[in-house]
């Protein structure tokens, strides 16, 4: 029972140590970015989305198309905003979660579902379930994100379109 209680009290404190690395004003600062994210695309401002990203970031889309450093980003998203069937639809997020590595780097997990997005000939795919995977670094008081990473995780039936 005492190596049980041990034990737990550990995982407590370890859970406790992480949860507290990460301040209220870290954290806002972080999903400020993410919600300019999720913003940009309601509005359908690239400049918005593309503003939270560090100059070395890496950045790999749900297609496979990969960008470093904002401004490549920037350009990516200017052209991935300009097409009116991927703007289509809807996102809404379903979880969201931090992995806090130390005080200076974060990983934020975010699940979301994409409704009513079309393809080129205006057909509406099934709902797409993507994550993202981002991460965070602080670089003095600011948070940037250094690398970005969206899965599209899709059953059988919606890749026959």
């Amino acid at each position: 029972m005492k190596k049980i209680l041990a034990s737990v009290s550990i995982l407590l404190f370890t859970y406790t140590s992480n949860a507290q690395i990460l301040s209220s004003k870290d954290s806002l600062q972080i999903q400020s970015i993410i919600d300019d994210w999720n913003k940009a695309w309601d509005v359908k401002d690239y400049v918005l989305a593309a503003k939270g990203y560090s100059e070395v970031a890496h950045f790999t889309n749900a297609f496979g198309d990969k960008r470093y450093g904002q401004k490549e980003i920037e350009a990516l998203l200017k052209e991935v905003f300009a097409l009116p069937f991927v703007m289509s639809g809807k996102s809404e997020t379903t979880e969201h979660k931090y992995q806090i590595l130390n005080n200076n780097h974060v990983i934020v997990h975010t699940a979301v579902i994409r409704k009513g997005q079309q393809m080129p000939d205006n057909t509406i795919l099934p709902d797409r379930q993507t994550t993202h995977l981002r991460v965070f670094q602080r670089d003095k008081n600011k948070w940037e994100m250094v690398a970005h990473l969206i899965s599209d995780a899709r059953d059988k039936q919606s890749t026959k379109h």
